[in-house]
């Protein structure tokens, strides 16, 4: 009988030490964030520090871009000081390229056909990544799950997905450095599953502070040989363009005009994003003839043409072709009394 009160003692503190445990780990899941399984909050957190990493670092790299079977090498170096980004791009094989944005304006430099194209109101954004400001916003239109960690560029990453809700944009996949935060690798991945673009750094130092020697363009700029192309802002006002069929979430970022040297004709560019993916809408006047509308992909980007009235109008993105036919079958002009 004593031994029977015995055991059903001891069960009973068993029992009360289980309960103990099961209530210190539910309380140790709680401090970790729940149930212990990476949600959407955690992914978009990565995401988020990641961008502030690109902005507020300074570092230098070299970057490989993988485009239709085609592998291009970049040295970038990027600097923050004073609340002032400064970034330059140099490529290392042909064609040769070189990007240099500063407070000010950004210039992309074509040594080869001795053209440069400056914009003197320069995006908010790197050269290397397109990144949004408000990744919780893109929930509505994209997925974000943690996965498994890798090693790229020889350090160890956090692997995000990214998976579009709809038709109209491409998954992506980015490993973001366990210790600086910065993006190493790059994945767009097209209809079938494959990556159709990839960006990664091959080396990648962080740094204290980057020499201003090493942020200014090195291409020197003949004026009377360079053809220098600039791009304009336009005022909203201006703009007698109707755009009928965007998809959800697509806004206009901006409106400007490219002007070409050496006739100086001008072409209308309208930039529409939905902070990741982005599609341009150039529209040029011709002054006469006859062109046919056509599909274009290169890689990543497809691009439709139509023409409206005398404008040749081409909408083209790193976005399926769906997306840009859609874009460019609602574009039309204005009435004349809608524009007055």
């Amino acid at each position: 009988m004593v031994s029977l009160f015995v055991l059903s003692v001891d069960r009973l503190r068993i029992r009360r030490v289980l309960s103990w445990q099961i209530c210190l780990m539910l309380f140790a899941a709680e401090a970790l964030g729940g149930s212990g399984e990476p949600s959407q909050n955690d992914a978009v957190r990565w995401l988020m520090d990641m961008r502030q990493a690109v902005i507020h670092l300074n570092y230098r790299g070299i970057v490989a871009y993988l485009k239709d079977s085609h592998v291009e090498s970049f040295q970038l170096f990027h600097a923050y000081a004073e609340g002032t980004e400064q970034e330059r791009l140099v490529s290392l094989n042909s064609p040769l390229r070189e990007v240099v944005r500063s407070a000010e304006k950004v210039s992309c430099y074509f040594p080869d056909t001795k053209t440069v194209f400056v914009e003197n109101r320069p995006p908010r954004r790197s050269v290397l990544l397109e990144l949004p400001e408000d990744w919780r916003q893109l929930s509505r239109h994209y997925d974000f799950t943690l996965q498994a960690q890798e090693y790229a560029a020889r350090r160890l990453s956090q692997v995000i997905s990214i998976e579009p809700r709809d038709d109209f944009r491409y998954a992506r996949r980015i490993w973001v450095d366990l210790e600086s935060k910065l993006p190493l690798k790059f994945e767009l991945v097209g209809e079938d599953g494959q990556a159709v673009e990839q960006m990664m750094f091959t080396s990648l130092s962080v740094e204290d502070s980057i020499p201003l020697s090493e942020l200014n363009a090195s291409t020197k700029v003949d004026t009377f040989t360079w053809q220098i192309n600039r791009r304009e802002a336009m005022p909203l006002r201006s703009l007698k363009w109707v755009l009928g069929s965007v998809p959800d979430g697509f806004q206009m970022i901006s409106y400007t005009r490219l002007i070409r040297a050496p006739t100086e004709h001008p072409v209308e560019h309208i930039l529409l994003s939905d902070g990741f993916s982005s599609v341009s809408i150039y529209i040029d006047e011709l002054g006469g003839g006859t062109v046919k509308g056509h599909q274009k992909k290169v890689g990543a980007i497809n691009a439709h043409s139509r023409m409206i009235d005398r404008y040749l109008v081409t909408v083209m993105g790193e976005v399926p072709v769906r997306t840009v036919e859609a874009i460019a079958s609602g574009v039309r002009l204005q009435s004349n009394d809608a524009h007055d």
